[in-house]
């Protein structure tokens, strides 16, 4: 096998599609499997300020940092990297993954931390000092292409479900096809399948026909979706600047920066945060930084990094530092299994793998690290969750706080029910046992509201206002939901069905011009002011709506204080995770 994972020989696996799933109602992480189209952007516990923490270590000197990427000749070019979104692997058989650090930008400015290389796809390589500023700026831009459509359904990978509702969707009087979105990639002598069907509409390619088709699918009571295919990759020309805006050369679209050592480099005014919060900061990272050209022709820098240099940037951002190392091993190694599951599943219509933000994962590079969580990556390097009989790998999604009870991935993201995915209590066995038949039902789910005192993710410090919360929705508040939905002033709120766990599956809103039933949990979430989870009751007192609830997240998989307060009570990661995981085990892969 060759070395440098630009190189097409290195590749082991391929998308089987170049498709982008855009949810007309927005979908839920890092939580989330793929594709729950868009996750919930809830904040991670790290992120939230669930609880009074004490501040992270300072960063490491003692963690061995991974094998940087192989830096050599023979470049391939660029744009087969980033748009195939394909697996590659390092001389050492760890994975090498792409991150979108942002999108959209007029110019980009960066920062070699040691002496480097620029590579200008289509010219020169470019020699530059350590700490120089450079900046990127673009011109003669051709926005992308797409291919649009209307989809149905979308199941794991045996696709039963998918081929059986093809038949019935076609009984309609509606043509429908299978199209397989992920990819297959072997590891450690297992092989990893990520694919998934998607049932879509024939139509001319045109947004405007498939918007139609969606809305047609939704009027028969189908849930449908926006579907999009790149068939023309953007291009631009890219300059490069140095000091006092220098010109230094020109690119085809891409230029990589490979820095000595691995020294990093330092991107200035990343965005971060979410919605009208989103600030901007400096951040550093190791490997190689790519910048090229999204969808619509802005400039996207990507970070090029091994999985476990990319790990040692996301525990700390996803769960605080401070944390029992046994829950810091149990969210790598659940992290771990995420990223390998998402490989050719997220951002198609993006010129890389995952993103940044917790959609993905949050990844906050090496502003973010500590020597705990550096520890707890390191002790748990190349290990992954795959099941135990079938040897299939798990997607390791989790949320923040589940309420004391785990649901169900089909309840929250309408997919393939997983084996490993399923709802239970997170209770001591004896007080596990008396919820053990799950709740359903709105008098069982009242009754766990006020009790489940034993509730791991309850423990301290977690916060207790994250575990129960309560939404008081005034006339006022009614009347502007209800606008939103086009029904007017909302009357009365009803859970039609629910997970196991409580969490509202479909949601009947009743307003003064109409009613309109929601689902998945997501939008329900979302249509009632960005509620904390679904897991939720409704009282009436006067003229307002109560809702009294549980939760921060969608309460699939790892529930990540759940996972603390495990660890506290003496548990270790593969016995927190086999808690979350139902019939996994942890298998190193590399």
């Amino acid at each position: 096998m060759k070395q440098g994972w630009l190189l097409p020989a290195v590749a082991i696996s391929a998308c089987l599609s170049g498709r982008a799933t855009l949810p007309l109602q927005p979908a839920e992480q890092v939580e989330a499997p793929p594709e729950p189209a868009a996750e919930v952007e809830e904040p991670s516990p790290a992120e939230a300020d669930l609880a009074e923490l004490p501040p992270p270590l300072p960063p490491p000197d003692l963690a061995a940092p991974p094998a940087p990427p192989p830096a050599g000749a023979g470049v391939a070019d660029p744009l087969d990297l980033l748009w195939g979104h394909r697996l590659e692997l390092s001389a050492q058989g760890e994975p090498l993954i792409t991150i979108g650090l942002m999108g959209g930008q007029r110019e980009i400015a960066f920062r070699p931390r040691g002496p480097g290389r620029i590579a200008l796809r289509g010219g020169s390589v470019v020699e530059v000092p350590a700490g120089v500023r450079l900046v990127v700026r673009v011109h003669d831009v051709r926005p992308a292409r797409f291919a649009w459509s209307a989809v149905i359904a979308e199941e794991g990978s045996a696709g039963q479900n998918a081929r059986a509702r093809k038949g019935a969707i076609e009984a309609l009087g509606v043509a429908a096809r299978l199209r397989v979105t992920g990819a297959v990639y072997g590891i450690g002598g297992r092989v990893v399948d990520t694919r998934r069907e998607q049932l879509a509409v024939e139509g001319d390619g045109s947004e405007a026909a498939a918007r139609a088709a969606v809305e047609a699918l939704r009027a028969r009571g189908l849930v449908a979706s926006l579907d999009q295919e790149v068939v023309e990759r953007p291009a631009g020309t890219l300059e490069l600047l140095g000091p006092g805006g220098a010109p230094l050369g020109v690119a085809d679209t891409a230029l990589t920066l490979e820095v000595e050592a691995d020294s990093g480099f330092l991107v200035e005014g990343v965005e971060n945060g979410l919605g009208a919060a989103r600030a901007r900061e400096d951040r550093s990272y190791k490997g190689r930084l790519l910048v090229t050209l999204d969808a619509g022709g802005g400039l996207t820098a990507v970070h090029g990094v091994p999985l476990e240099e990319l790990l040692r940037g996301i525990v700390p951002s996803e769960m605080p530092a401070s944390a029992p190392l046994e829950a810091l091993k149990a969210q790598a190694v659940t992290a771990r299994s995420n990223v390998m599951a998402q490989v050719g599943l997220r951002h198609l219509a993006d010129p890389f793998m995952l993103c940044a933000e917790v959609h993905c994962q949050a990844y906050r590079g090496d502003g973010a690290r500590t020597a705990r969580t550096d520890e707890a990556v390191l002790a748990t390097r190349g290990e992954a969750l795959f099941g135990s009989d079938d040897r299939r790998l798990v997607d390791g999604v989790y949320s923040a706080m589940c309420g004391g009870y785990g649901e169900d991935n089909d309840t929250v993201w309408g997919e393939a029910p997983s084996p490993r995915l399923r709802g239970r209590p997170d209770l001591p066995p004896e007080e596990a046992r008396r919820w053990a038949g799950g709740l359903a039902r709105e008098p069982t789910l009242r009754a766990f509201l006020a009790a489940a005192r034993g509730a791991y993710c309850r423990l301290p410090p977690a916060r207790r206002d994250r575990f129960r919360w309560e939404r008081r929705l005034d006339s006022s508040r009614l009347q502007e939901l209800g606008e939103a939905l086009g029904v007017g002033r909302i009357e009365a709120l009803r859970v039609t069905s629910r997970g196991v766990s409580g969490r509202a599956r479909t949601l009947r809103v009743e307003g003064e011009r109409g009613t309109v039933e929601l689902s998945p949990e997501l939008r329900i979430r979302r249509a009632l002011g960005d509620l904390p989870s679904a897991m939720f009751v409704i009282d009436r007192e006067g003229s307002s709506l109560v809702l009294r609830g549980g939760g921060w997240g969608h309460g699939v998989g790892l529930c990540q204080w759940g996972a603390v307060g495990r660890a506290m009570t003496g548990q270790g990661y593969q016995e927190i995770l086999r808690a979350y995981f139902a019939g996994a085990e942890v298998a190193k892969v590399y």
